[in-house]
């Protein structure tokens, strides 16, 4: 019993999955293995295509970047060269300034290179920005042209500066400014628009793909445009060679992939935006092929797992609910396993073991019942030998309560005898001593009393006369019998509903003021005593704890043995009658101590039923 206990124990310890059983934990084994290896060939395989995606995407934006900024400074190059021509009467006019050239000059500042219709208006311009001509018409205001604009970006080869991107209403315009030959910082400014429409920016999407966007504006990221209206520019940082950079666009609250670079010999920049959700979609989608795939792999792997766990199982099924039959004393349980391989061969071993224990018990039954016969020969012998040592045990038991008894009295005899012998010494000339030694004599006769009270108890025991008893005036009544408790605190809190109880008012007297005798003598000259009590059900319990030293643990069990005692005085039967006395009344008696802070006995009785005096 003991050995299965702790199996179970055992069994519990390691949990569920230690008591599932072998055809449940196999494909539980496999699929947790065949998951693992899953996972980890999953998150690799994403790991490696989100690199692969990403790479290739900044490589496309890189390379479409690249190319824009290279048609950008191409097409520089060509205005540059284009808007290089000044016409004599312009230069004449930049250098004079005479009213009679002003028409002749207006006319050759008009733009005659590609595109015209580029064009809106052409200026002639001084260093501190005042218009000399202008060829427009309309009545907006071109912006302003800082003279430092052109000065920093002006290169020796090059004839004409193309500025920066500026805003005309609705509009993206740049100025293209050129030199006038023989001044000094004298300009011919040609305002042109951002060569876009609608159609040019849908032609561009399509060359660098319809998910791409496409930012051209100025390197200091003052004013961006998509070849078509004014936008947001994109938050990137530019170099002279386009890298991937990420980034949070405002509008959408999406993640973008962004390659941006400066276009040589201008203040202009190319940013290339593409979604990352876009570049991402393909490796999504493979991870959830993959994962579709993964779970009717695992699933077909825990079928196969279960159906060869099952016919691994079966033969071990029947080989357990044999050996349950046999442990139980079913000796015809027999195994069948057709089958050739190890269980087979287990399966008819199993079956010859059996047949062999069963032969044994066979013969090891005819052998009980020839034994049997010869030991109820013998066991009438043996109960005689038992009658005749109980009977040596009373006498000696007899022998140690005639000891205790003789040894206990000849004490307060011999204190009572010398008290005496004093008194009549003393009688005639000291009056005045003979109160004190009355009570020594008192004290030692009332000793003497219980002791022999104790002895008669424990030796004849009356049958309880149970009744409705009142638990408070019992203890009550008893303390009132203590008389004075020199300095003890005796602190009964019992409660005014609690139930009176069904038992001998004499003998739970007599428990209750054994419990206290033991308590006042615990607790010596200071101390106090605590009385309790409480009801649950048909129970009542009713708790004493002093305050004393306390009960050592390895005498808890003893002290209610008869003869056991720690006192210098005594004879340890107390405890013993109390608890007789407390069995006798269907109730019981413990104690429990911790060192060092008292000792608490704990009586437990039964609640009078209604209608029982």
């Amino acid at each position: 019993m003991t050995q299965r206990s702790s199996l179970t124990q055992e069994l519990r310890s390691h949990g569920i999955v230690a008591r599932l059983s072998l055809e449940h934990k196999l494909p539980l084994i496999i699929g947790a293995l065949l998951l693992v290896v899953i996972v980890a060939l999953s998150v690799a395989a994403y790991v490696q295509a989100r690199d692969t995606a990403l790479r290739v995407a900044s490589e496309r934006l890189s390379s479409v970047t690249a190319q824009v900024r290279d048609l950008l400074q191409q097409q520089a190059a060509g205005l540059r060269a284009a808007n290089a021509p000044i016409g004599e009467d312009v230069i004449a006019f930049a250098k004079t300034r005479d009213a009679r050239l002003r028409e002749r000059a207006l006319a050759a500042l008009r733009y005659t290179g590609p595109q015209p219709q580029q064009v809106i208006a052409s200026e002639l311009r001084d260093v501190s920005g005042v218009v000399l001509l202008s060829t427009s018409r309309d009545t907006f205001k071109l912006p302003q042209l800082p003279a430092g604009e052109i000065r920093t970006r002006r290169a020796p080869t090059d004839s004409a500066v193309l500025g920066k991107f500026r805003l005309l209403r609705d509009s993206i315009i740049y100025p293209i400014a050129v030199p006038v030959p023989g001044t000094q910082d004298t300009y011919v400014v040609h305002w042109r628009r951002m060569s876009g429409s609608r159609s040019s920016r849908e032609q561009t999407t399509r060359l660098i793909g319809s998910d791409a966007t496409l930012f051209v504006g100025n390197a200091d990221g003052s004013l961006w445009g998509d070849l078509e209206r004014p936008v947001r520019g994109p938050p990137v940082a530019l170099s002279a060679e386009p890298g991937l950079q990420t980034y949070t666009r405002g509008d959408d609250k999406q993640r973008h992939l962004a390659a941006a670079a400066t276009v040589p010999g201008t203040l202009w920049a190319v940013v290339t935006d593409f979604p990352r959700q876009n570049v991402m979609a393909p490796v999504e989608g493979f991870v959830q092929r993959m994962a579709v795939i993964a779970t009717l792999v695992l699933l077909l792997v825990l079928v196969v797992a279960w159906m060869v766990s099952r016919r691994i199982t079966g033969p071990l099924r029947q080989l357990t609910q044999a050996a349950d039959g046999i442990a139980a004393g079913d000796y015809s349980q027999r195994v069948r396993i057709a089958r050739s391989d190890e269980l087979g061969r287990l399966g008819r071993a199993f079956g010859i073991m059996a047949t062999e224990v069963q032969q044994s018990r066979v013969d090891l039954e005819k052998k009980v019942d020839e034994r049997t016969r010869d030991l109820n020969a013998t066991m009438t012998q043996l109960h005689d030998a038992q009658d005749a040592l109980v009977r040596k045990e009373k006498l000696a038991m007899l022998g140690q309560l005639s000891s205790g008894v003789g040894h206990e009295l000849r004490n307060p005899l011999g204190v009572m005898t010398n008290a005496v012998y004093y008194l009549k010494t003393v009688l005639a000339s000291q009056p005045q001593n003979i109160h004190e030694y009355l009570d020594i004599l008192q004290q030692q006769i009332t000793l003497s009393e219980k002791i022999v009270s104790d002895l008669l108890d424990f030796a004849r025991s009356k049958p309880p006369q149970r009744k409705s008893t009142s638990v408070a005036e019992v203890t009550q009544a008893q303390i009132g019998r203590l008389g004075p408790t020199n300095g003890v605190q005796i602190d009964t809190g019992l409660p005014n509903d609690l139930p009176r109880v069904l038992v001998d008012p004499v003998q739970l007297g007599q428990i209750v003021q054994n419990l206290l005798s033991n308590a006042m003598q615990a607790v010596g000259a200071s101390g106090s005593i605590r009385i309790r009590a409480d009801s649950s059900g048909d129970r009542v319990t009713y708790e004493m704890q002093d305050s004393g030293p306390g009960i050592p643990h390895e005498n808890l069990d003893k002290v209610f043995e008869p003869l056991f005692t720690t006192k210098a005085r005594g004879i340890g039967l107390g405890l013993a009658v109390s608890r007789t006395l407390a069995r006798a009344n269907n109730g019981e008696l413990t104690a429990s101590s911790t060192p060092g802070e008292g000792a608490k006995f704990r009586l437990t009785l039964q609640v009078a039923p209604a209608g029982i005096g």
